[in-house]
């Protein structure tokens, strides 16, 4: 009887795991035609970022929105990575004991995010066939991602060695810690 108890049991969990759901995101189709940039978009010491929009036939509107989403993602880049330098000082503060009155990064964020993204960059506005739709696609750039860090800095009135401003920099750029916060954040 026991051993029933314990075939039955495995058996459906058995057949649970074979009833996992397909996923729900599909692979592109043969004839979608998408750069690169799209889906990885880089810049060289700086911040980068593209979005897609569906194309109806609007030349201006689409150009014009495409660019604009891709710019409020920039502005999200620069927020989060705000939040990084923050919880950086923050650990560093508390672990040497020394709490300073200055302005959080996270707070300056938005006004330094829209005075950088005057400087942004489209700099390929491309069609694109996305799931048999055609797409318009721009790729937007702020190239200097160092000025964005030392607005944050000058804003923030934090005073900070230049040994560990370096530090902080390299953590303002590193891609793995964005991922960690942004995680953190979603959750």
């Amino acid at each position: 009887m026991r051993k029933n108890i314990i075939y039955i049991w495995l058996f459906t969990l058995l057949g649970a795991c074979n009833s996992t759901p397909a996923p729900q995101t599909k692979p592109l189709a043969d004839n979608d035609s998408v750069p690169n940039w799209v889906f990885t978009p880089t810049q060289e010491n700086g911040l980068a970022s593209s979005s897609c929009v569906a194309w109806a036939g609007n030349m201006a509107a689409a150009r014009a929105q495409a660019i604009a989403n891709a710019k409020a993602d920039l502005t999200l880049q620069i927020e989060t990575r705000a939040k990084v330098l923050d919880k950086v000082i923050n650990s560093q503060q508390q672990n040497n004991q020394q709490m300073e009155s200055h302005s959080s990064f996270t707070q300056v964020s938005k006004q330094v995010a829209q005075q950088s993204l005057i400087g942004a960059i489209p700099k390929e506005v491309v069609f694109a066939q996305i799931d048999n739709q055609k797409q318009l696609c721009a790729f937007v750039i702020l190239e200097n991602s160092k000025n964005i860090f030392d607005k944050l800095i000058n804003q923030a009135s934090v005073s900070i060695d230049p040994q560990s401003e370096q530090a902080l920099f390299k953590e303002f750029q590193m891609k793995k810690t964005i991922e960690e916060l942004e995680s953190e954040l979603n959750n």
